[in-house]
């Protein structure tokens, strides 16, 4: 597993995105961007972000029930730059 969250990193890194700021959108299927990776379940999704993931965990179980995906099973994750406002 720990392997596959370096191929994650390095995408990140290659991106020029921070992994910290990123936002995401969790979904049934691959947006086939370099930034749109396959979690096993959400026990590996959340080892991925770590312990700041605990904070998080309602905002995830939300979109995971809103994009009908079991957080059992396989789904994508689908990360990108946080947007900035502009004045």
């Amino acid at each position: 597993m720990t392997d596959n969250f370096k191929t994650i990193a390095d995408a990140f890194q290659n991106a020029g995105v921070d992994v910290h700021t990123a936002e995401y959108s969790i979904t049934a299927y691959s947006l086939n961007t370099s930034l749109s990776f396959k979690f096993s379940n959400l026990e590996e999704f959340l080892s991925f972000l770590g312990p700041t993931a605990g904070a998080g965990t309602e905002k995830i179980n939300a979109m995971l029930i809103e994009a009908g995906v079991d957080p059992g099973s396989f789904f994508y994750v689908n990360f990108y730059k946080p947007k900035v406002a502009e004045l």
